[in-house]
């Protein structure tokens, strides 16, 4: 069964006591983000690649959902975050990785990219420190992929993705500074 398959069936089996498919799919998206990193499960023979996949399939399904703010993002991100320092996985390259990917899947889905980005990195950081991990390098990590991922879309899709963070983020401008000088 894929990734997107294992999320649409833990969907199903938790709809019912989350109350709303949107708090089901968050959950669903974590739960199947600790049982494959855990279990080692690999996508395309890469484990790191699991994250990554999982936030495509998160993003996919809550924006079918209506479901596309900076909420709906962090609560995806926060549980994949967390199963990511929890895993075998290196911290800041799922990470990374995660945020990249997550910001073309938001370009993709036709999400707002400012938005996508503040829950990426505040699901990233939340994620990491939940599970007892170093917040700090989860935000460096984070910054470092959406800002990746941006590149890969356009200098408009930077700057959207710059200022959000800048004017909401406690200590991505500095960071952003770094990257993009």
């Amino acid at each position: 069964m894929s990734i997107g398959e294992n999320i649409k069936k833990a969907i199903v089996d938790t709809v019912e006591g989350a109350g709303d498919v949107g708090t089901a799919l968050i959950e669903a998206v974590a739960s199947v983000a600790n049982s494959a990193l855990t279990s080692g499960q690999e996508v395309g023979g890469n484990l790191i690649s699991v994250p990554a996949e999982l936030i495509k399939s998160g993003l996919s399904e809550l924006s079918e959902i209506g479901q596309t703010g900076a909420e709906a993002v962090q609560g995806l991100v926060t549980g994949i975050a967390d199963a990511v320092e929890k895993s075998t996985v290196d911290t800041a390259e799922g990470i990374t990785s995660v945020a990249q990917q997550g910001i073309e899947s938001a370009q993709d889905v036709g999400s707002d990219l400012g938005q996508t980005a503040v829950g990426i990195v505040q699901g990233s950081v939340n994620g990491v420190s939940k599970a007892g991990g170093d917040a700090g390098q989860a935000l460096e990590s984070a910054v470092t992929g959406v800002l990746k991922g941006a590149k890969n879309i356009s200098t408009d899709a930077v700057d959207a993705v710059s200022q959000a963070l800048g004017e909401t983020v406690s200590g991505a401008k500095e960071i952003i500074g770094r990257i993009l000088n």
